[in-house]
């Protein structure tokens, strides 16, 4: 067994979770069927770490003694979400023509480093970075 890490993600619309790390980060996500007659989960597997996005109804439903707050606090609050990827020039072009609002962009030549930094539609932030920058 390889080793791995899972994290599970409430979001309010799998649709638009899928659009925005399927279509516009060009990440491959997977749309699964658990079991029959149960609501579907979003897959995105990113090196050794598996994110799972569940609608928020879904995880209130399995799991209610965690969930019964969670509307006191919007979604993504102090989450950060790191992916390394190999060219940013395509993701910023897709992202300009968008006109998504970008929090943070980073170039670090020192360190051979660029970031960007943005929100995923349920407040999520994610940082994308590439290394060896020319």
């Amino acid at each position: 067994m390889r080793p791995g890490f899972t994290l599970t993600l409430a979001v309010q619309d799998l649709d638009t979770t899928a659009h925005f790390y399927g279509e516009i980060l060009q990440m491959s996500i997977e749309r699964l069927i658990p079991a029959p007659d149960h609501p579907p989960v979003l897959i995105l597997r990113h090196g050794p770490a598996t994110l799972l996005f569940r609608e928020l109804p879904v995880l209130e439903a399995l799991h209610p003694g965690l969930f019964q707050n969670l509307d006191r606090h919007p979604l993504g609050v102090g989450v950060s979400l790191d992916f390394s990827v190999d060219d940013l020039a395509p993701l910023r072009r897709i992202i300009d023509r968008r006109q998504m609002h970008i929090l943070y962009e980073l170039e670090d030549r020192q360190f051979n480093r660029a970031e960007l930094w943005l929100h995923d539609p349920d407040g999520y932030l994610v940082v994308l970075n590439q290394e060896n920058i020319e």
